[in-house]
């Protein structure tokens, strides 16, 4: 008899989704409360961080079940493994399997009921079991579904029941104490064991065992699953709710087995409630102490004495989890009906503060019958604890629990406060989350953030309008606006299509996707939706011009019914668009014409051009530097008929890949350091993927000729290391040229102290190119390239960004013509780049400088709320974008700055280089930027307008802040005079001059071309 128990795949895609994440990703068995989230993995492809719950009742039942005589277990974690559905069903066929076992729940079902659907079909011979909390359906589930068998609650011993001969609906039957603590131990194996992590409470080491030391928990909160559905059946929160206990004994045996076997580097108690009681938890403690590993436990805030508290801190405790649930006494006693003293939970959190350990704090939102103003105490109650960290989970519905019974009765007898009026239902907590904060704003409210700068909270606010009220015409017009902001032009057309087939009287996405496709050169489709729009709205002054634009008559021509426009716009839906618009389209179609592989005559004479290899190892998006760099090279070697081929990042964004034309092969290290110094954990990585970038190079990059050149513009250590061995194991009369370009050392992660014995490694690395004739090195600026120089005894030139500006530069005008002075900040929004000072910097300047006004983009969602907050309330004097900016877009922002802030932190910034600063000496905007670092260096070189910060705290950058209004005039025309400077420099001409001639290769003239001028800059 073969039985896989099997915690299958979920992955959910979103082809909709703009500026979240289009993939998500779901956790099931091992969760209390299944849910869906982005996660770093993608679906045959696991990558260490996101959160993996070990399955605590399919491990148990599948070791219980494993001693049956007759009875072949095996065991499949997909969702640990990060396995896709084709890897699954292969396994599922291969292993021809009597029985298959799911552990189910609400938030999942959906999904999993189809994929039963999919292997009762395929796989007719093979039985299906569910176990879980959807097992409190009953017989429901076997009515609906092509089940054999469903078992409730524990399924250890229903699951013996149903291999033996049950089917059907099998009952409550768990696993008292005494046969708990006589069970085998859960199910482990090498393929499956390291895989599992919880990152919180703070300070958790890799490889983590996750493990129960108990089952039960005798609380009633009315959201909680698992102590009323698995380990109970106690639905509505009236019953009994009993609790069993590992002993110590049997404890230590599992814990010195499992260690020993896998080698655990510390343990996470993830009980219902760990610490229920001094004798269970001082047992554990003595367990611990001999083992002598760091743990942590999920735990009560009174349910053991304080001194119980330190003892636990004594035996290797280093964090607790607390669940708090609500700051409101009242929603605590009468909604949750959790029986804790909040007031009491807070003397603990500071006590185990004192006592050095970290704590994480558990939040629910949007329980039923909770008002606006209880939410908003949660959140200041949640601010007045001294806690590492947090999270705050929508209340989730899941069968079997006291919610799900509210939901279908209407009320709760012992939970006085519950109440369906303004409850937002919802299964999954993640998609909870964002239907209980914007519940209450509608369009306007989009559209005001979009405005503001903040079209991420816009996206959303749609998305819940047409989760709640459907298809509507405005809603979905929006949308298709925030698409095309976004760059993203076929999601765009298809949300304008929608927008159409919802209100066909609605002019709005007619017009919109006109000018869209009027953008992108497909202008006999564009015409057919600028007239559409004109005759819904025959006022459109913008229809009407952009018919003119196109040299079509707006008075003359069939206008389109509403169907036809339907029907095109549904056609238009598949067209490829390029997400960086009409001039890369002409750029790629250029570079698809016809090229000789190995070699192009030159126009005049000069020879063959040789091809260039570029590798990146860290472009990963269509937004920023990395990309716009190469984007940078690709125009200019199309330019020049130039052959270019581009090795990326194996995970880089599929838009970025098809734009460059890319081969999205390169490996970065997945290996996790086991050093407990950072020297040794750098060291580690150095060396491991020093390997990997070799093995990349080895199966990737083949027939090469010896005239190729291959470009590395992302050089450090460990690449480098990689490269040299894949380079010198080729027979010497192939070996191609090679550049390599440092933006830096990467010894900023390594300790001062230790930095001297890191540079020497890294002097190794260089070392065998020292005598290669076709090895040249450049770097991206003046302290790098000596520093190299240095190492590798070989000169190290700085060479230039290819910039692509078609923004011109700032034209000098005085502060008195300007009226108004923008001191813009963009980036990231990262600590290390400033952002927690930008508050108290609105602050002090605002005040003593009425012409002042901010304007703050921040790429990534790396700023804190508190910063934010602070930020939004200057008003309209701070203006805050929440958006990722890209190409001319971004130019266009820079250059609106009157001055762009930096205050990185310079010990980060001594030889990092950022782009960003290039960019704005090219556009002749002055930087205020911290003394010390490359960024400095930058300014000084070009002899730009540009204020200093003498140190890293808030009052140093006000004082910048202050110096450069304070000389405006004086650094805006310094800065205007260096722009033509600094453009000429960093340009794709400049770049590939320079490396051709790097490698000893002769420059090809830019072949002249009718209507261009000659050789210009990329």
């Amino acid at each position: 008899m073969k039985v896989l128990c099997a915690n299958p795949p979920w992955w959910i895609e979103d082809p909709d989704a703009i500026y979240g994440s289009g993939l998500l990703a779901g956790v099931r068995a091992g969760s209390r409360w299944p849910f869906t989230s982005t996660v770093r993995s993608r679906p045959g492809q696991y990558r260490f961080g996101d959160y993996i719950p070990y399955p605590f009742f399919l491990g148990s039942a599948a070791s219980y079940l494993a001693r049956e005589p007759g009875v072949a277990v095996s065991f499949r974690d997909s969702i640990a493994l990060r396995e896709d559905y084709d890897k699954f069903f292969k396994y599922l066929a291969e292993g021809k399997f009597d029985y298959v076992v799911i552990e189910s729940a609400s938030p999942s079902w959906g999904h999993d009921a189809e994929l039963i659907a999919h292997i009762a079909a395929d796989y007719p011979h093979t039985r299906v079991v569910v176990a879980g909390p959807i097992a409190s359906l009953g017989e429901k589930l076997l009515a609906d579904h092509p089940l054999h068998a469903v078992i409730q609650g524990e399924y250890e011993k229903g699951l013996v029941k149903v291999v033996g001969g049950a089917s059907g609906l099998v009952g409550y039957d768990i696993l008292t104490e005494a046969e708990l603590n006589a069970a085998p131990y859960p199910y482990f194996d090498p393929l499956h064991a390291n895989k599992y992590w919880d990152s919180n409470p703070k300070g958790q080491v890799f490889p983590q065992l996750q493990v129960l030391t108990s089952r039960g928990c005798p609380f009633r909160c009315i959201f909680c699953v698992w102590p009323a559905v698995m380990s109970n059946n106690d639905p509505d929160g009236t019953g009994v709710r009993r609790v069993r206990q590992l002993s110590g004994d049997y404890l230590e045996g599992m814990l010195t087995e499992l260690i020993g076997r896998y080698g655990y580097k510390s343990v996470y108690f993830d009980d219902d409630t760990f610490n229920l009681g001094d004798r269970h938890v001082l047992e554990v403690c003595a367990v611990m102490a001999r083992l002598g590993l760091p743990w942590s436990a999920m735990c009560r805030a009174d349910t053991i004495a304080w001194d119980t508290w330190r003892v636990m801190r004594e035996s290797g405790c280093f964090g607790v989890k607390i669940g708090f649930e609500s700051g409101n006494q009242w929603v605590v006693d009468n909604i949750v009906r959790k029986n804790l003293d909040l007031e009491k939970a807070r003397d603990v959190v500071y006590h185990l503060k004192a006592l050095g350990m970290t704590v994480h704090g558990t939040f629910t939102v949007g329980l039923p019958g909770e008002t606006p103003e209880q939410m908003a105490d949660t959140r200041r109650y949640r601010s007045s604890l001294p806690l590492d960290s947090f999270q705050e989970s929508g209340t989730a519905e899941i069968e079997g629990s006291p919610l799900s019974t509210l939901r279908r009765t209407g009320s709760l007898e012992k939970y006085a406060g519950a109440s369906l009026e303004g409850y937002v239902a919802e299964r999954d907590g993640t998609r909870k989350m964002r239907l209980v904060e914007l519940r209450d704003a509608g369009l306007g409210e989009a559209e005001m953030c979009l405005r503001h700068g903040r079209p991420a909270v816009a996206e959303s606010i749609c998305r819940n309008l047409l989760d709640t009220g459907g298809e509507d015409g405005k809603v979905l017009d929006l949308l298709g606006s925030l698409a095309v902001r976004a760059r993203k032009f076929d999601l765009a057309v298809r949300f304008f299509s929608r927008a159409i087939a919802a209100d066909a009287a609605y002019a709005a996405p007619c017009l919109h996707l006109g000018l869209l496709l009027r953008d992108q050169g497909l202008a006999e489709e564009a015409a057919s939706c600028l007239r559409r729009a004109l005759a819904l709205d025959p006022e459109s002054l913008d229809a009407r011009q952009a018919l003119v634009a196109l040299g079509a008559d707006p008075d003359d021509g069939d206008t389109p019914d509403a169907a036809t426009q339907a029907s095109l716009a549904r056609s238009l839906a598949a067209v490829p668009v390029s997400s960086w618009g009409r001039t890369l389209r002409r750029a790629m179609d250029a570079a698809d014409a016809p090229q000789e592989a190995d070699a192009a005559e030159g126009t005049d004479g000069e020879g063959k051009y040789p091809r260039l290899i570029v590798l990146d190892h860290g472009l990963r998006f269509l937004a920023g530097h990395h990309f716009a760099y190469n984007l940078g090279v690709l125009a200019e070697c199309v330019k020049r008929e130039l052959p270019v081929e581009f090795y990326v990042y194996a995970d880089c964004q599929p838009e970025a890949v098809k734009v460059l034309r890319a081969k999205a092969v390169l490996q970065p290290s997945r290996y996790e350091s086991h050093s407990s110094d950072r020297y040794c954990s750098w060291l580690e990585d150095f060396l491991i993927a020093g390997g990997i970038a070799e093995f990349n190079l080895f199966k990737n990059l083949r027939d090469l000729d010896p005239s190729d050149i291959v470009f590395c513009h992302t050089a450090d250590p460990k690449i480098v290391r990689g490269i040299a061995a894949w380079y010198l194991a080729m027979d010497k009369a192939r070996r191609p040229y090679l550049c390599l370009k440092f933006q830096n050392h990467c010894f900023r992660f390594v300790a001062k102290d230790q930095r001297a014995l890191a540079r020497s490694i890294f002097r190794l690395a260089l070392k065998p190119f020292i005598n290669e004739p076709k090895v040249s090195f450049a770097a991206s600026n003046k302290l790098i390239g000596s520093q190299i120089t240095q190492m590798a005894e070989k000169p190290c030139p700085v060479f230039p960004v290819p910039l692509q500006l078609e923004v011109p530069a700032k034209k000098y005008r005085s502060r008195a013509e300007k009226g108004v002075l923008r001191i813009g900040y963009a980036g990231e929004g990262r600590v290390e780049q400033g952002v927690g000072f930008l508050p108290e910097v609105a602050e002090a300047i605002l005040p003593a400088y009425p012409d002042v006004v901010f304007e703050l983009q921040f790429a990534c969602r790396f700023v804190d709320d508190d910063t934010l907050n602070r930020l939004r309330s200057f008003g309209d004097r701070v203006r805050v974008h929440e958006s990722c900016f890209v190409g001319d877009d971004f130019h266009r922002l820079i250059a609106s700055f009157d001055a762009l802030l930096l205050p990185y932190q310079p010990t980060s910034y001594v030889e990092r280089s950022s782009q960003i600063v290039i960019e704005a000496i090219a556009l002749g905007v002055p930087l205020i930027v911290p003394v010390g670092t490359s960024l400095a260096l930058e300014v000084k070189q070009f002899n730009c307008g540009y204020s200093l910060i003498r140190g890293y705290d808030g009052l140093s950058v006000i004082e910048a802040v202050a110096h450069f209004i304070d000389n405006h005039d004086a650094l805006a025309r310094k800065s205007a005079d260096a722009a033509p400077r600094c453009a000429a420099f960093h340009s794709g001409g400049t770049l590939i001059d320079l490396l051709l001639a790097s490698c000893g290769v002769p420059v090809p003239r830019t072949p002249r071309r009718e209507g261009e001028g000659g050789n210009g800059a990329g």
